[in-house]
């Protein structure tokens, strides 16, 4: 019997260390990969620091330039999170949701701007028209953020620039009966897109000239993708068509930069407009200190449009590229701007726009000039939920001028208001109150009956005797 107890005891010994395997076993691969997917996905993903002495000098400068709502106060290109304006202050166009509105990420990619995360991380759009038709009349300007480990080193200060810029509520002409002034109403041209927002020719688009480091015309991309892990022939994505840059594979081709020449009026600031492009361009041959615009582009990014500095008296613009990957740098990539339109365009638009405009939680409300006709455009993107009305009229849902919010104007209304309810939020809470009121119901008349039933023996539920179990011999 000693033998076998002892034998017993073995198998039970060895029956846990068994169970003791295995479950390690699961539990150790289980660990490992969630470690290696943890590590494969941070690698996709931005990596931003905590609150520090770069969030509260960004605070600082948006406080000291804050004017809401005479104008917004923008915290800038160098983002520092994905929510800048909700973190540093501010009323930029840095946003990221998983619910990003359509009409807000359409309007601003056809305008320049870049995004990412498939378009649910919109950016701030550093030019100076959009600037004016979104009345950022001051601009933070920071560094890039140097926790992020491939941003270039630079430890600047952060500086505040101020720009002159209509009020958010501007007075347009009447357009055409059945004219388009949705959003697709925008074409392939980011420059003209924001002279249509605007109401003013200010760019000149000139032609181009694209060669490769060795001064050879590159290949056109015309189908649809342009990546650097396909073949030549089948290169252009999601209807992008322009020239193909590619990516350096030798030091001793990268020393030999692509280069974008064009004909822009002298004094002009020059934009560079390439969404699929990855890597920096400078302006070579200016008179004033060139601006490096860092372009970033994947299968999940769009890089927004760069500004790189003042044309030189000759007129002939000269942009050297250092592409990191395979890229295209599309037809009209190179815009121009007269700033001395620019200026002209928004004096008119503030002697036309509101005289005066406030903003309390959900609703906007601005004063006209007496007579204004046309259409009353609020500076922000037409979503679901907007309603509006000039004078004391009803309400009705707010109409749209190219993607911003509208309201035509008869010439006898002196003012316009207009205020947000989320799509949903009165039957939400209609049928949330009525589920809540027969939850209350239902518990009292539980409750009333238990009281009744406790108090009234009729009213008790029968029970049966219980049986006696018995047994017999």
């Amino acid at each position: 019997s000693g033998a076998g107890g002892a034998a017993a005891r073995r198998r039970t010994a060895l029956a846990g260390l068994a169970v003791a395997l295995l479950v390690g076993a699961q539990l150790g691969e289980t660990a490992a990969t969630s470690a290696v997917a943890t590590r494969l996905r941070l690698n996709h993903l931005d990596d931003y620091a905590s609150w520090g002495d770069r969030q509260r000098s960004q605070t600082q400068a948006v406080s000291g330039a804050d004017g809401w709502p005479a104008h917004r106060t923008d915290p800038g290109r160098e983002q520092t999170v994905g929510n800048d304006p909700m973190v540093v202050g501010g009323q930029g166009a840095q946003y990221y949701s998983s619910l990003t509105a359509d009409v807000l990420s359409r309007t601003l990619t056809a305008l320049g701007d870049g995004w990412t995360s498939r378009g649910r991380n919109v950016q701030s759009l550093d030019n100076a028209v959009t600037d004016a038709v979104f009345s950022v009349g001051a601009r933070v300007h920071s560094p890039p953020d140097q926790h992020q480990r491939w941003n270039p080193r630079d430890r600047t200060p952060v500086t505040v620039s101020r720009q002159d810029v209509p009020p958010l509520v501007t007075v347009r002409p009447s357009t055409a009966p059945g004219a388009r002034t949705g959003v697709d109403a925008f074409g392939p041209s980011p420059y003209r897109n924001q002279e249509l927002l605007l109401g003013s020719r200010v760019y000149t688009v000139p032609a181009l000239t694209v060669r490769t480091g060795d001064g050879e015309q590159p290949e056109r991309a015309t189908g649809d993708r342009a990546t650097g892990d396909r073949a030549a022939g089948d290169r252009a994505a999601d209807g992008r068509t322009g020239t193909v840059i590619e990516a350096p594979r030798t030091k001793a081709a990268a020393a030999r930069r692509p280069t974008i020449a064009a004909q822009c009026p002298a004094g002009s600031e020059v934009y560079l407009w390439a969404p699929h492009f990855s890597g920096t361009a400078r302006l070579t041959d200016t008179p004033a200190r060139p601006l490096t615009g860092r372009f970033t582009s994947d299968a999940a990014k769009i890089a927004a449009m760069q500004r790189l500095g003042t044309a030189p008296p000759s007129g002939r613009v000269r942009v050297e590229l250092s592409p990191t990957r395979t890229g295209t740098v599309p037809d009209g990539a190179v815009g121009c701007l007269d700033t001395a339109r620019l200026r002209t365009a928004v004096q008119q638009l503030k002697a036309t726009g509101a005289d005066q405009v406030t903003v309390s939680d959900g609703t906007v409300r601005a004063q006209l000039p007496a007579g204004s006709t046309g259409t009353a455009v609020l500076a922000a993107p037409r979503i679901a939920g907007w309603r509006c009305a000039a004078d004391g009229a009803a309400a009705e849902p707010a109409g749209t001028y190219y993607g911003l919010i509208a309201v035509p104007l008869d010439g006898s209304a002196t003012s316009v208001t207009c205020t947000f309810h989320p799509p949903g939020l009165r039957l939400g809470a209609a049928v949330g109150g009525a589920s809540l009121l027969t939850l209350v119901l239902l518990g009292t008349l539980t409750a009333v009956r238990r009281r009744r039933s406790a108090h009234d023996p009729a009213l008790r539920p029968a029970t049966r005797p219980r049986e006696r179990l018995t047994s017999a011999l």
